[in-house]
């Protein structure tokens, strides 16, 4: 397209040349002078402008021309460089996603339509096969019954069993002792799974905690700790161990360590905290995270699902997710 702008130009110069020269040449003729007689200098004078005038064109067009082109290739690498972050960015969301599930790190509400997984039973999540998240068989040794769980194998690594999943507010958690001991909910949906369970798992063999959440204007973070592990019933399954943290969201779990689980009907923190926070937690005076509160769009609301480093700075949450892992020796 740009090379044939020079020519139609280079055309219309020499129409131009061979008009001028016509024109001269009849006024010559008409006048009877001699054919040979030279083109007077007024119309080579004529002429010569005419190019020059052309030749500035010509250069002007061209000029643009590259300076279209470098906007182009400018745009282009603009383009380019976006591409490249977006799937940067994609591949982050696929590993910290799933709420990092996104959800976002798994989807929200994607274990709505989970399927079973008629393999197993497995010891533990890890054993599950690696390329399909989803509800298996999980047996905790040889002499134990084999129990559901949903097992998250997309998000960082793989290998996660999910212990406490909320995202749509369909749910109570505001439930008593015996509830929290047995496990709550569908698995396939919101759920708490257990404290006997937990501890079972993490008694048995070192586990990590992941915790992952989402606000209701869609900003995701997440904690992990490298070592998590509650006791017994007998001990009222206390915050027995947690690790180092590492991640994004704060952490807000540190105040809880050593703690004894609280709920409706048994009360072990110091200020009544199951009641007024509506969860059972590991409460202390009480707790500046509280994931299994009220599912609230509000801010400064004490008893909503919550992740605060500071007490005083309560902010709704949307979405919840708590995942175990046994972490290799």
């Amino acid at each position: 397209m740009c090379s044939s702008v020079p020519l139609v130009i280079l055309c219309n110069c020499v129409l131009l040349f061979w008009q001028v020269s016509s024109s001269l040449a009849t006024n010559c003729s008409t006048s009877g002078a001699p054919q040979e007689q030279p083109v007077p200098g007024d119309g080579i004078e004529l002429v010569l402008a005419k190019l020059d005038h052309l030749q500035n064109k010509l250069e002007t067009l061209l000029n643009l021309t590259g300076q279209n082109l470098t906007i182009l290739q400018e745009q282009s690498r603009k383009i380019l460089a976006h591409q490249a972050a977006f799937n940067s960015h994609e591949q982050m969301r696929k590993e910290s996603l799933q709420l990092s599930p996104e959800q976002e790190p798994s989807t929200i509400g994607q274990l709505l339509n989970a399927t079973s997984n008629s393999q197993g039973p497995w010891t533990p999540c890890k054993e599950a096969p690696a390329n399909s998240s989803g509800v298996y068989s999980i047996k905790m040794g040889e002499e134990e019954g084999a129990f559901d769980a949903f097992c998250e194998q997309s998000s960082f690594g793989g290998g996660w069993l999910v212990i406490q999943y909320r995202f749509d507010g369909s749910l109570d958690f505001y439930r008593n002792w015996t509830e929290y001991r047995n496990g709550f909910g569908d698995i396939k949906g919101e759920f708490w799974f257990g404290l006997e369970k937990i501890h079972q798992l993490t008694s048995r063999q070192q586990n990590e905690l992941m915790v992952e959440m989402k606000d209701f204007d869609g900003a995701y973070s997440y904690a992990h700790y490298k070592h998590f592990e509650i006791g017994s019933e007998t001990e009222h399954y206390p915050l027995k161990e947690l690790g180092a943290y590492d991640g994004n969201a704060g952490d807000a779990l540190d105040y809880n360590r050593g703690m004894k689980f609280s709920t409706m009907d048994k009360e072990h923190s110091e200020t009544n905290c199951a009641a007024e926070k509506e969860a059972g937690w590991w409460h202390n005076y009480c707790t500046d995270a509280n994931l299994n509160g009220r599912y609230l769009n509000k801010e400064g609301v004490k008893k909503s699902i919550s992740w605060n480093e500071s007490a005083f700075n309560y902010h709704g949450l949307a979405y919840t997710r708590m995942m175990i892992r046994e972490v290799e020796k």
